[in-house]
C-alpha cells in the first residue's frame, strides 16, 4: 500500500527551486520554522527531510561550480594550477 503524500511534500515537488540562490533561500526559511517550535512532530519531520533534500541539491550545485572552475583554471599544458579560493567572510 502506498502512502499519499502530505503537504509538505506536495508542495516541495511543486515548487523546486530555480538556482542557488532561491535554493538557500528555502532552506533559511526551513530552518526559521523549525527553529520556531510551532509545528508539530510530524511536519516538524516533513520540514527536515525537506530540508536536508535542499542541502544535498545545493551540494550537488556547489560540487558542478567546483569542477567547471577547475576545468577554468587548467593550463594549456592540461595541468591544474592550485589557488586556494579566498572567501570573502572575514570574521574568523
Amino acid at each position: 500500500m502506498t502512502q499519499e503524500p502530505n503537504k509538505a511534500q506536495k508542495a516541495a515537488e511543486e515548487t523546486e527551486p530555480a538556482n542557488f540562490e532561491a535554493l538557500m533561500s528555502d532552506l533559511e526559511t526551513i530552518v526559521q520554522t523549525l527553529e520556531s517550535g510551532e509545528l508539530s512532530l510530524e511536519d516538524s519531520l516533513d520540514s527536515f527531510e525537506r530540508g536536508m533534500e535542499l542541502a544535498k541539491q545545493g551540494n550537488q550545485i556547489l560540487d558542478s561550480a567546483e569542477k567547471k572552475v577547475e576545468i577554468l583554471l587548467k593550463k594549456q599544458d592540461g595541468s591544474v594550477q592550485e589557488t586556494p579560493f579566498e572567501s570573502e567572510d572575514t570574521t574568523s
